[in-house]
């Protein structure tokens, strides 16, 4: 279960874990995307997301598209 807050900086992207929200910010603080989940499934969910993020960036990035 969550508890507290967690950030990771995933390439241009900050993203947060509060207890119930997820969310996805740029690196000037402006949130681009939020999400409600479960407090059981959030440090799951927040992985998740990360890893997700992680690639998508890696394969924009090997197609020559901007991130």
């Amino acid at each position: 279960m969550a508890t507290g807050k967690k950030v990771q900086i995933v390439g241009n992207y900050q993203v947060e874990l509060g207890d119930k929200i997820l969310m996805i910010k740029d690196l000037e603080g402006n949130l681009l995307k939020a999400e409600e989940v479960r407090p059981f499934e959030a440090d799951d969910k927040f992985e998740e997301l990360c890893i997700g993020l992680r690639k998508t960036i890696k394969d924009r990035i090997a197609a020559g598209k901007t991130v």
